[in-house]
């Protein structure tokens, strides 16, 4: 990113980015990340599903931030994922989103996704 200038339009391109997110088995790909734009309360991290159906992308962890699952797909109902927290399971059928509570123990599985449905992460803090 170059220098920041007040009243000018601010761009990122080179996305997602990479980071290191505690439980998860891969970098996960950010799309808005805490030091962008000159800091930001929130972060967005997810990806396309269909290749992921049964297949965890992180083992149960934690975040000392609230996070919300965005689950979106082309079709309603098109996807579908387990989330496990605190011991319990849910279902979220596409569109839905999901509050995951600060310190909550969570993970999620893909059970099903049809192509161009998505799972967002948007953490509500500038830590992971």
């Amino acid at each position: 990113m170059s220098e920041r200038r007040p009243g000018e339009a601010e761009i990122v391109e080179d996305l997602p980015i990479p980071l290191a997110v505690a439980g998860h088995h891969q970098p996960a790909p950010f799309y808005l990340t805490a030091d962008m734009f000159g800091g930001l309360p929130v972060q967005l991290a997810g990806g396309e599903l269909s290749a992921l159906v049964g297949k965890p992308v992180a083992a149960p962890h934690t975040h000392p931030v609230d996070e919300l699952y965005l689950l979106v797909s082309p079709n309603k109902g098109g996807a579908r994922i387990e989330v496990r927290l605190d011991g319990e399971t849910y279902e979220l059928v596409s569109p839905a989103v999901m509050r995951i509570p600060a310190g909550g123990e969570h993970c999620f599985l893909t059970l099903e996704a049809e192509v161009g449905s998505y799972c967002f992460g948007v953490l509500l803090g500038d830590r992971l």
